[in-house]
């Protein structure tokens, strides 16, 4: 080591558990401040009365003729995967959503590799430790766990699969490390595993908390800034304490304006969190140009977050080998992102995502509950990757669902501009949607906040101009009564081929029944349904939130997709 860099070094290894707690409980509670401040923001906006323009006709509705009873049977079926081979249009849909999502998390591994080869590389040349094929290799191993958590993070996968994913890691690792030790190259195997859980434990953990879908919209990316600026602070203080005549400078400065050693230590702090907020803050600012320009998606960002982590985590400890060195992340990550834009761009994903471009309107009858966080988040996997999702949003998808964009509106102030509170704007909300996949193939996703009085309105009109709707259902009874509504509602509107209603065993299924009935009886004249001599309701049953329930859920969306329009 180097005379030189002696007290960063001291400084820097000794405090980065420091630098990690300190980081983490910083950013986890303005993770929390910030998504409940803003999901209050939305609930007391939804509450508010709007001068609405909703009562003027709406252009897209036709005038209503006088009614006649309708009075064709209607029957409900549950869907599930074994159709697949009955309906060939709706397996090749579901099939292509399958195959996308694994693509993806596939690209996510391969850039991984490439980020785990730069971290290596800069290990062994930092520590000067001889470059071997086996070594190198060893690293590349401890640097790629990682890619386990990307793939995740991609593909959603199941308690079972983190497992094999899990198993599948070490199992390489084991192959690694036996050769290591066959070929004596003076790393016994308690170093090796030191080695390891010096390099991913920390972060991991941290990741454990900050992945969490209650902060997943931005705990990751407020943590790497938090552990960027709280590194700047103390680097600066040792950079300034192992160079003596700035040292010195700063020390006459400071008593010839009155300043003792206390206040001085406390403004170096400052100005070293500011150094690095700044620095946290263009990296999280390109992030959001590249979303905006439609070069990754949000889920992409999550990603790149958790690579960004590790990169910065794992730097730190270099620097005891010189102070750029701390920089060996940040490279580390720019080969990632240039590996994985690289492979979506040559794979032509967005290209083949273009030819499908569903649109899905999924609608929540407003009961918040956490199960419907976790359906918008393993729907999204698949389904975005084969069309966009609009979102009449409920409260409790206000923090989930949030995206770069929306969450910055907040930020400066410009919330209200994105509720729905006339015609007018409503109009204008869907002829800026985003209806084209982004440079990695993924769709985006909608929200419309609504006023209590203009939701009805929203619904009818996406209803209408949506290929296929997923009304979710779980956990509703004759209580709540926007339910009965919003169902006469898509029944007048939206072929009943097109509609796909997600229940459970909480769902009172006898007043479900009797809703759908009254409101088949009921159907206007201008209904594309009242011509049809039978009505079939397509239900799905997501009792304990199962895979296999999200997969019949996800082929029943294919097949209202691929059904004849009316």
């Amino acid at each position: 080591m180097s005379q030189r860099f002696g007290p960063i070094a001291v400084a820097l290894t000794a405090e980065v558990a420091t630098i990690l707690i300190l980081s983490a409980i910083l950013a986890l509670f303005a993770s929390y401040l910030i998504l409940r401040l803003y999901r209050r923001a939305v609930i007391k906006s939804m509450r508010r009365i709007s001068q609405s323009d909703i009562l003027e006709p709406k252009g897209y509705l036709p005038p209503e003729p006088e009614h006649k009873p309708h009075d064709a049977p209607l029957s409900l079926k549950f869907v599930t995967r074994d159709s697949l081979k009955k309906n060939p249009r709706a397996a090749a849909l579901y099939h292509r959503a399958t195959r996308r999502r694994w693509g993806i998390a596939l690209f996510h591994a391969i850039a991984g590799c490439g980020f785990a080869a730069v971290m290596a590389t800069a290990f062994l040349s930092a520590s000067k430790i001889d470059l071997s094929s086996i070594r190198l290799l060893f690293f590349i191993w401890v640097n790629a766990w990682p890619v386990v958590l990307a793939i995740d993070l991609a593909v959603g996968l199941s308690r079972r699969g983190r497992l094999i994913a899990i198993a599948s890691y070490f199992f390489v690792g084991a192959v690694v490390i036996s050769n290591v030790l066959h070929r004596d190259l003076g790393l016994p195997l308690g170093q090796l595993l030191y080695l390891w859980l010096n390099s991913n434990l920390a972060a991991t953990l941290l990741l454990v908390v900050f992945l969490n879908r209650r902060i997943r919209a931005v705990g990751p990316l407020v943590l790497v800034f938090m552990v960027l600026s709280v590194a700047g602070m103390i680097l600066i203080v040792s950079f300034t304490g192992d160079n003596h005549k700035l040292l010195k400078a700063l020390s006459d400065f400071s008593l010839s304006i009155g300043l003792g050693s206390s206040a001085m230590l406390v403004i170096l702090h400052i100005i070293g969190l500011a150094v690095f907020a700044i620095v946290g803050w263009i990296i999280l600012g390109a992030l959001r140009r590249l979303y905006v320009t439609k070069n990754i998606s949000e889920q992409s960002i999550i990603i790149d977050a958790v690579w960004l982590l590790f990169g910065i985590v794992n730097s730190i400890g270099l620097v005891s080998q010189g102070r750029w060195w701390i920089l060996s992340g940040l490279a580390a990550y720019v080969i990632y992102r240039l590996i994985a834009a690289s492979l979506f761009l040559v794979s032509g994903i967005a290209r083949r995502s273009q030819s499908s471009g569903h649109r899905l309107l999924l609608l929540r009858v407003f009961a918040a509950d956490r199960r419907s966080e976790a359906l918008y988040d393993t729907l999204g996997k698949s389904w975005r990757t084969v069309g966009s999702i609009q979102i009449i949003a409920g409260r409790d998808l206000a923090t989930s669902a949030i995206e770069p964009h929306e969450f910055l509106d907040f930020v400066a102030g410009k919330l209200d501009r994105r509720f729905i509170d006339t015609g007018r704007t409503l109009d204008g909300r869907i002829n800026r949607m985003e209806l084209q996949p982004d440079k990695e193939g993924q769709f985006r996703v909608t929200e419309f906040f609504c006023h209590d009085d203009t939701w009805r309105m929203s619904l009818a009109r996406l209803a209408y101009d949506s290929d296929l709707v997923l009304m979710d259902l779980r956990g509703n009874s004759q209580a709540n009564s926007r339910f009965a509504v919003a169902i006469h509602e898509l029944f007048n509107v939206v072929a009943l081929a097109r509609i796909v209603f997600a229940v459970d065993d909480r769902t009172d299924q006898a007043y479900l029944r009797q809703t759908m009935q009254e409101a088949w009886r009921q159907l206007k004249q201008r209904s594309p349904n009242f011509r049809s001599p039978v009505g079939e309701i397509s239900l799905v049953d997501l009792s304990g939130m199962s895979r296999a329930g999200f997969r019949n859920l996800l082929y029943a969306l294919c097949a209202a997709a691929s059904a004849t329009p009316a």
